[in-house]
């Protein structure tokens, strides 16, 4: 609509000032409803933010970004990336807020400060105007012919000052009145239009940045749903065991109630059975080659040697090396009893873990100091049946040189069994000082190459054992040991930088998304696990694999015809159509290559594999032989078919001593052709598994070298672990008959089953005791808890 068409001044003009009056008052009250709301809106949008702003703050408080023992137990260094998402979030949410205070706020405001107020200024001024126009108009008009000239003069120019007066206010409210009409038209669409593409931006801004976190979102939600599977198995296990340990202990408790009779019997005259006493020696003579076993725990009742003479709850541990020692409450108060005091949480709390690294830096989790041990010196004591007051029950005194101890037992089956233990250590620490006077003059005529050959023993033994720090890898170590490794530094995929993610059995890290690509090939072909999150994972003799090979050694076995596209000995051979990728590509793109290179294995260079005159299996078997680990490793992955679990009986030249035909197996043996099974009556084996192959894996072989990393890599790679050769011999029974027992517990740690008899009917527990006692208490402990 043409708006003041007409500028003269008419009662259609006056009309139309009205008009457009009003409907600017209207859009006034609108206006002040939308200021209002919008207001409200903005002050939302900082509460918003703020709430942000304070989670993340409670978050980092939580655990967050700290490397206490508690924060990494509940993945501390995990949230820490959902942290710094989550003030990224508030950034932007804070940029809205400022957009609509600027964009739609300001505006509205000066809208309404300035624009309306002008008018309606321009309008108080105009009503002055015709007021004075009005007046000068009457006084002129109302002059008589006789005025004098002076005063029609002054008044004619009064009048047409107030007219020019009146014009101006008349145009000036007219102009104040368009503007208006003017910017309703385009003032308030450009404000919401530009709030739209704030709000625009803003969710695009969220969006890219929880799509560049969805993969680690992803991996971070499989491996808590791993680790709550395995804290149910956990708990399904631990039920397990403390349900066998009540039936272990009601059935321990009947058979000592059934036995007390003829216990009592036996203790009263000599105080010790033959049976615990012959149990204790053996016991004590293990002792003497590194192994120290507790013989009997648990808790007593002892009297106080001070006047008041009271009873005390006391722990006691009797040990192989005759040590009777008991731990005494120090009253130390419990970091739980204090008070919550939300000021000093973090004074407390580095209290708490200083008191945990103290303790860990210390080697043990307990000592004398920190539970108050007290040893019992049994070498001069005796034991007797009753304490002084004879109207105690379930009483007995250890009587030494130095002090008596008065004990008391929870029920007289457990008074049996302490006394019949204690006397059976006494009696064998006197006789073990008897043996040791006897044999000192003999000992004394021996040379010192004896204590040599005793030092050697030692250092193989801390060879073979190593200490059980070097095992505990932390998350940041197990990283820095990694990435020092020639190309680790960045992803041997695509190139990224810091890779977070390795592939177990391919030897290689990689980036956080093609480490998703990885994991959708199947474990059969690619093992992922998280160099940061799965630290259980990174023993040993894992990282001495990834150090013996390498992104750059490994991409030089699975990329090699990318590597020899200039090298023109190559002329002949079909090079394949992809490249590279960057870590820029598109994800599509990667996932091409991958697939490209270890599913359909199109970048490896098979022509110069495996020459005429040697069988893959020969070459392989070699490779084994001479520890040559990345051959192997070559070997492996440039074969078409899986010859991880091949025998020496495919090997060229294998010296085949036991001649059996397969109707053999189907028709049955007779009594004399069996023994030829047994590896004991095996007269090239003579029980040394490396004399007779027959049947054996690479497994075994890898065994009988004794090479801890060509058994690691031949695992990753799906070696079977119970394979049996000829002789029924497990690669499990090769360690402990070849003395490897750091490969027997990693083997036995990777589910080896110690319960296979071999062909002549032994386990490899019972082949491991037909040698002589075992010394390593950790091999044993692992032997007898898969029988």
């Amino acid at each position: 609509m043409a708006t003041f068409v007409k500028l003269e001044d008419s009662p259609m003009f006056q009309k139309q000032v009205r008009s457009v009056e009003q409907t600017t008052e209207e859009l006034k009250d609108r206006c002040q409803k939308l200021y209002k709301g919008s207001k409200k809106y903005m002050e939302t949008l900082g509460e918003a933010c703020n709430g942000d702003i304070i989670f993340a703050e409670s978050l980092e408080a939580f655990g967050a970004g700290q490397d206490d023992p508690v924060s990494v137990s509940i993945g501390g260094p995990i949230m820490s990336k959902f942290l710094s998402a989550f003030r990224e979030l508030a950034t932007y949410k804070e940029l809205l807020r400022t957009q609509v205070e600027h964009v739609l706020v300001d505006r509205l405001t000066h809208f309404l400060s300035v624009d309306l107020q002008d008018a309606k200024e321009s309008r108080r001024r105009f009503d002055k105007a015709i007021t004075h126009y009005d007046q000068a108009r009457e006084k002129f008009a109302s002059l008589k012919k006789s005025t004098r000239d002076e005063i029609v003069a002054e008044l004619e120019e009064d009048l047409h000052n107030s007219k020019s007066a009146f014009e101006r206010s008349r145009f000036n409210l007219v102009n104040a009145l368009m503007n208006i009409e003017a910017k309703k038209k385009y003032e308030f669409l450009e404000s919401l239009s530009a709030i739209m593409d704030a709000h625009l931006r803003y969710f695009k801004l969220g969006y890219d940045l929880l799509s560049q976190m969805e993969p680690f979102i992803h991996q971070v939600l499989a491996y808590a749903q791993q680790s709550k599977e395995q804290a149910n198995f956990e708990q399904d296990r631990l039920a397990k065991r403390i349900q066998e340990f009540r039936t272990q202990e009601e059935l321990d408790h009947m058979r000592s109630s059934s036995n007390m009779e003829t216990s009592t019997s036996v203790v009263g005259i000599n105080g010790v059975t033959m049976n615990s006493h012959k149990t204790i020696e053996a016991i004590m003579q293990t002792t003497s080659k590194g192994e120290v076993q507790t013989i009997k725990q648990g808790y007593l009742l002892k009297r106080s040697s001070s006047l008041r003479a009271d009873w005390k709850r006391r722990f006691f541990v009797l040990d192989s090396l005759g040590n009777l020692y008991y731990y005494k409450d120090k009253g130390t108060k419990a970091a739980g009893s204090q008070p919550f005091n939300p000021n000093s949480s973090s004074e407390q709390g580095s209290r708490v873990f200083g008191r945990f690294r103290a303790r860990h830096q210390r080697g043990s989790s307990f000592n004398e100091e920190s539970l108050g041990c007290c040893t019992v010196d049994l070498h001069t004591s005796i034991i007797k049946i009753d304490a002084d007051d004879t109207d105690l029950r379930l009483c007995f005194r250890i009587i030494s040189p130095a002090k008596t101890y008065t004990l008391q037992a929870e029920n007289e089956a457990d008074r049996i069994d302490w006394m019949n233990k204690i006397t059976g250590v006494i009696a064998s620490l006197l006789n073990s000082h008897l043996q040791q006077l006897d044999s000192g003059k003999n000992d004394a005529d021996k040379n010192n190459g004896s204590s040599g050959a005793s030092s050697t023993l030692k250092l193989l033994d801390n060879k073979e054992n190593p200490p059980d720090d070097m095992r505990t890898n932390q998350a940041h170590s197990v990283s820095k040991i990694l990435r020092e490794i020639p190309g680790n530094d960045h992803c041997a995929e695509c190139r990224g930088p810091e890779p977070e993610w390795a592939s177990l059995n391919l030897g290689i890290l990689m980036c956080i998304e093609c480490s998703g690509i990885h994991r959708n090939l199947g474990v059969h072909i690619s093992k992922v696990r998280s160099i940061n999150l799965d630290v259980k994972v990174w023993e040993l003799s894992v990282l001495d694999l990834f150090r013996a090979l390498g992104n750059d050694y490994c991409n030089s076995v699975w990329e090699e015809l990318l590597l020899c596209q200039n090298d023109s000995s190559l002329g002949s051979t079909a090079f394949p159509s992809v490249s590279k990728p960057s870590p820029k590509d598109a994800t599509h793109q990667k996932e091409k290559y991958i697939q490209a290179k270890y599913v359909e294995k199109l970048l490896l260079n098979k022509e110069a594999t495996t020459p005429s005159n040697h069988s893959q299996a020969t070459r392989i078997w070699e490779a084994v032989m001479d520890d040559n680990l990345r051959e192997v490793y070559r070997l492996i992955v440039v074969s078409d078919a899986n010859i991880i679990n091949l025998t020496y009986d495919e090997v060229a030249g294998a010296n085949l001593y036991h001649n059996v035909h397969k109707e053999d197996s189907e028709t049955g043996l007779n009594d004399s052709e069996k023994k030829d099974y047994d590896p004991a009556v095996c007269s090239k084996s003579s029980n040394k598994p490396g004399s007779c192959l027959q049947g054996s894996s690479l497994l075994h072989l890898a065994c009988h070298t004794g090479n801890l990393v060509m058994l690691e890599l031949l695992l990753q790679f799906g070696a079977d672990i119970n394979w049996c050769d000829f002789h029924g011999r497990t690669p499990l029974q090769y360690c402990i008959a070849g003395g490897n027992n750091h490969l027997a517990k990693l083997l036995l740690r990777r589910g080896a089953r110690a319960t296979i008899r071999d062909a002549g009917g032994l386990s490899a527990l019972e082949r491991a005791m037909e040698m002589g006692a075992i010394t390593d208490e950790e091999l044993f402990v692992l032997l007898a808890e898969s029988e």
